[in-house]
């Protein structure tokens, strides 16, 4: 993202959607890549299964056995910060969903025919 400044990540990132170049729906944040010392952000996490590392230690294997271990973040997509254009009501990327391999979760015709018992 172009630009420095403070942001309240967990408020202001985590559960925001994403938008890509041409403003498709392509996601939601579901965890945030730090690193360094002062930390920053290098990468979103998109995917099903990231949600349960936000909760108390003492709830994730109760998590883990819910939603089932091959859930547990495999199918984590990670969103670079430089692909980050601005945020405002979302967060909008400066490229297209497919480049990263987002937004087939959007297409209402995937989701069904993947719920399909011979799928």
């Amino acid at each position: 993202m172009k630009g420095e400044g403070e942001i309240l990540v967990v408020h202001r990132l985590l559960d925001e959607q994403l938008l890509d170049s041409d403003g498709k729906r392509c996601g939601r944040v579901d965890d945030i890549e730090l690193r360094g010392s002062p930390p920053r952000i290098t990468a979103v996490l998109v995917g099903e299964g990231l949600y349960p590392r936000r909760l108390p230690k003492w709830l994730r294997g109760v998590a883990r056995r819910l939603a089932g271990a091959e859930r547990w973040g495999a199918n984590a997509l990670r969103v670079p910060w430089e692909r980050v254009d601005r945020i405002d009501a979302a967060l909008h990327l400066c490229c297209k969903a497919e480049e990263l391999g987002l937004g087939e979760g959007d297409d209402p015709e995937r989701w069904m025919v993947r719920r399909l018992p011979w799928n």
